[in-house]
């Protein structure tokens, strides 16, 4: 009997606790799963991709999405709202495929009816893959915040490391950390630490290997993987919400890395898949599909850039304003010269060229002649 009431008692009193820790989770809320974040209470850390913005998606006001993978990662919301006259949130996906920022959007238009406009990065390594694909595997992803099941939300309610932030955000309050939000300007930022350069990015120099003998094709095969994977993950929407603005861009990779087309002998490959893209979208009317491939003021220089692919956040704000003055739109009368003259640069360039280029001191001083723009 003394047994049975002991293993009460504890049952009890870890009912209790659990109860406890779930209701305390639940109040301060740092994925902002349930509720907007108290921000007249606690100072809320944005730093966590695929657990913060869903939250962030769920439960704040806004009528305007940025949205992409890391090369969306450094803009600034306060640009686009002063640009645009937004409301905007910014929710970047590092690597994601098409299909996990268009299931983030689903969820958007869901949560907010008053949504007029979306910001995307399509990125151009992303053209060839399935209409499923996902950056990670449902295992490792964090499903239980994207659903709607309320019994799997044990696994945010008594999680260790949700704990630990509910520990750091209870630390900060004693500290006297003023409450508040980590602003979407700051939010993925992740420019400070790195140098740009040609120096930094090939110390040894760069080494054009030549052009590969065999030009790949785009195959018929591929056409309908791309035309699968465009009309599942990127234009639905459009068609679903004709009045809304999405203005799509292709992010301006370097030289560098049309050097690695060129040197496989993909180019041709790369910019046949860009063309089929470019007609499915501008099928569309709500659709304005923006490219800065041809701007090789931004991808010869790579003063610009931290590797091949990632430019600094100077960048992203040219790209906002380029995009609201209707700079570097693609339309259907204009989008075969584009190709025409992207084709032709990229396989004739120079790009041991690269080499001569001058290597700023300051890294800021290849923004301030951007600006002298």
């Amino acid at each position: 009997m003394k047994t049975k009431n002991w293993l009460a008692g504890w049952l009890c009193i870890v009912t209790v606790l659990l109860g406890v820790i779930g209701a305390v989770v639940y109040y301060m809320d740092p994925y902002m799963h349930y509720h907007a974040p108290c921000t007249d209470r606690f100072y809320y850390k944005l730093e966590n991709q695929r657990y913060q913005n869903d939250g962030i998606i769920r439960n704040f006001d806004y009528d305007a999405v940025i949205t992409g993978t890391s090369m969306t990662e450094q803009f600034r919301t306060s640009e686009t709202d002063a640009l645009f006259g937004t409301e905007s949130v910014k929710v970047p996906y590092s690597g994601a495929s098409y299909k996990e920022v268009n299931d983030s959007l689903e969820r958007a238009f869901r949560r907010q009816p008053g949504l007029r406009l979306v910001i995307r990065g399509l990125d151009m390594n992303r053209f060839f893959d399935s209409c499923e694909a996902m950056e990670y595997e449902r295992a490792e992803y964090p499903v239980y915040l994207y659903n709607e099941n309320p019994f799997d939300d044990v696994k945010y309610l008594f999680n260790r490391d949700v704990a630990v932030m509910v520990y750091q955000m209870f630390a900060r309050a004693i500290q006297g950390v003023s409450p508040g939000l980590t602003s979407f300007d700051e939010y993925c930022m992740w420019q400070e630490g790195y140098v740009f350069g040609i120096n930094s990015l090939y110390p040894d120099g760069l080494h054009y290997q030549g052009a590969g003998k065999v030009h790949a094709h785009l195959t018929s095969e591929e056409k309908l993987r791309i035309e699968e994977n465009i009309r599942m993950n990127v234009t639905s929407l459009a068609e679903r919400y004709p009045e809304v603005t999405f203005c799509y861009f292709f992010p301006p990779y370097s030289a560098v890395w049309w050097m690695g087309l060129a040197e496989a002998g993909e180019v041709y490959h790369q910019v046949e898949a860009e063309q089929y893209v470019i007609e499915l979208l501008l099928e569309y009317d709500n659709i304005r599909l923006f490219s800065f491939n041809n701007r090789i003021d931004i991808t010869t220089d790579l003063n610009h850039y931290k590797d091949p692919a990632h430019y600094a956040s100077w960048i992203n704000s040219l790209i906002l304003r380029l995009m609201y003055e209707g700079e570097c739109l693609l339309t259907k009368e204009n989008y075969l010269d584009y190709l025409d003259q992207e084709l032709q640069f990229y396989t004739t360039f120079d790009y041991e060229s690269l080499n001569e280029q001058e290597d700023y001191a300051h890294d800021e001083d290849a923004a301030a002649i951007l600006n002298q723009e």
